[in-house]
């Protein structure tokens, strides 16, 4: 499409096959999808050239995703104050986010995922005041989680980068959050108590803003599309679109974070998943869980809590999917519950927990047989067959010693034969009477 100029108000040449290099806009264009094709090269054809630099311009939406474009993601983006969405993402762009989208007030989503790009976030982003999604996931950026994002932003997806550090805050500031997810970095530190500030999750039937927008036509408003989010829930990635606003996520799974998890976390009774998984968390979990009725998702998984599973986790009665192995939980499972649904599974790698579904069955006291421990990469402790190699061979010992001392002490080895002699005869006699009566 190299050399091709693009005149109409809304375009749309998405899964076409297409190849070459992007194509030039002409400043009517409002709306352009380039979506799923052949596309290479890089950007600045469609948003550098140099006729576009002079004046106005009226595009609002930008989808060349899911194209094989490289390079930088240049920084012409002054030239397009207002856009209103851009998605670039499922491609090979690589370099740093360019500081001049900064630029972009208007900028309501911005999708860049998958692609290689590398650096922090540019401070200029703090000026994209009606941001509401933000997604950059699975790329190479670093630096710490900014502190200054929008208030404004419904779904901030961070995950499958580099980024370190603490939790901020001031994310506790960000009053319409639905989507946090945060996962598969290095982030450290606690998880911040003031989660509860964000009052989107606090409510199950809140009215939201839809993740959609229209787009002003000639005699009508021509539909757009809702946004797109790919989330690991339930133990798989789900893509979310129209039904992306019902969604309550929060997702810090695979980074750094210790200590307890704060009771607070638990007053999130409009949230639909939470995973914390495969971190250094430590403590109990708290009889307050049972208020998160609207729970359909929950992974502890991979971490050191401990103490006995709270029966009120029984009252989520929408929970599809748990997973609080390989922790330090003991006792037994809740029974006569739902959590007996779950498959062992669930469960697996807590040495000292009993109960259905596992095959370990609870004495009174919720303690159990066979109880085998397992280390925190899964495998059983080598102790056990020690052990039980330690009982057979003292068992061996002293029937060996026994035999022995008969065989070589004359006096006791005639008192060992007078003794079964004597039985002998006393099992002869019981025998002969008890046959008597039906003789």
């Amino acid at each position: 499409m190299s050399n091709v100029l693009l005149n109409s108000t809304l375009i749309d040449l998405s899964s076409n096959g297409l190849k070459g290099s992007l194509p030039q806009l002409s400043p009517n264009v409002v709306f352009v999808s380039l979506a799923s094709n052949s596309l290479s090269g890089d950007v600045s054809p469609l948003l550098c050239d140099s006729k576009m630099l002079n004046g106005k311009n009226s595009l609002l939406f930008l989808d060349i995703s899911l194209n094989n474009l490289s390079g930088g993601l240049m920084n012409c983006w002054k030239n397009w104050k207002s856009l209103v969405a851009i998605n670039l993402g499922s491609n090979n762009l690589s370099g740093k986010i360019p500081s001049s989208m900064g630029f972009l007030s208007n900028l309501t989503s911005l999708h860049l995922h998958d692609n290689k790009l590398n650096g922090e976030i540019p401070p200029s982003l703090q000026n994209c005041r009606s941001l509401l999604v933000f997604n950059v996931r699975n790329n190479h950026l670093s630096g710490n989680i900014p502190d200054w994002i929008s208030h404004r932003v419904m779904a901030l997806q961070l995950r499958s980068n580099h980024f370190s550090g603490k939790i901020p805050p001031q994310i506790c500031q960000m009053y319409s959050l639905i989507i946090l997810d945060i996962a598969h970095n290095t982030i450290s530190g606690h998880i911040p108590s003031c989660l509860p500030n964000i009052k989107t999750l606090l409510f199950n039937n809140v009215s939201r803003n839809k993740l959609s927008f229209y787009v002003p036509s000639f005699h009508d408003h021509y539909y757009v599309n809702d946004e797109n989010l790919e989330l690991v829930t339930k133990g798989q990635v789900l893509e979310y679109g129209e039904n992306l606003h019902f969604m309550t996520f929060i997702d810090m799974s695979s980074n750094n974070l210790s200590g307890t998890i704060p009771p607070q976390m638990f007053s999130l009774i409009g949230l639909f998943s939470l995973n914390l998984s495969n971190n250094n968390l430590s403590g109990k979990i708290p009889n307050e869980i049972g208020n998160m009725k609207s729970l359909e998702s929950l992974d502890f998984s991979r971490n050191q809590l401990g103490g006995e599973i709270p029966q009120s986790l029984s009252n989520l009665s929408f929970l599809g999917y748990l997973n609080l192995s390989f922790n330090n939980f003991r006792g037994k499972i809740p029974s006569g519950t739902q959590l007996q649904r779950f498959t062992a599974f669930s469960y697996m790698g807590n040495g000292d927990l009993c109960g259905p579904p596992l095959t370990q069955t609870c004495f009174q006291d919720g303690k159990h047989k066979d109880t085998k421990l397992v280390g925190e990469d899964g495998n059983q402790s080598k102790f056990w067959p020690w052990f039980y190699i330690g009982i057979e061979s003292g068992f061996v010992t002293g029937f060996l010693g026994v035999c022995s001392a008969i065989f070589l002490n004359r006096k006791l080895r005639h008192a060992y034969f007078k003794f079964l002699y004597d039985l002998r005869d006393r099992l002869h006699v019981m025998v002969i009477v008890n046959m008597n009566p039906f003789s």
